[in-house]
């Protein structure tokens, strides 16, 4: 069986706001981070549906590194309402560069 290509969404804080980046192409800017999380996981989820292995990767601060926030194949759907909640908005930082 021939291994998947590998797909990675990261969501990024710019000054201008959150945005999703995957291989090369830069998402519309979102509201805030939890929306931000939300279309990169239906935009990986996607992306496995055609093939890729996929994965959303998020990072809690610009010093450490991302951090896996869902991936294809282990993680069923987007999040809920709820567990947005639970993704609020970081302490924003105006000096990010990506």
């Amino acid at each position: 069986m021939l291994e998947k290509t590998r797909l990675a969404f990261f969501v990024i804080e710019t000054q201008a706001g959150w945005t999703v980046r995957a291989d090369g192409f830069i998402y519309p800017l979102c509201g805030s981070f939890a929306a931000a999380v939300v279309r990169a996981t239906r935009e990986a989820q996607a992306a496995g549906r055609l093939g890729f292995a996929s994965v959303v990767l998020t990072r809690p601060a610009l010093d450490r590194p991302y951090e896996i926030q869902w991936t294809y194949g282990r993680d069923a759907c987007p999040p809920t309402i709820m567990e947005e909640s639970r993704h609020a908005t970081p302490h924003l930082r105006s000096d990010a560069r990506h």
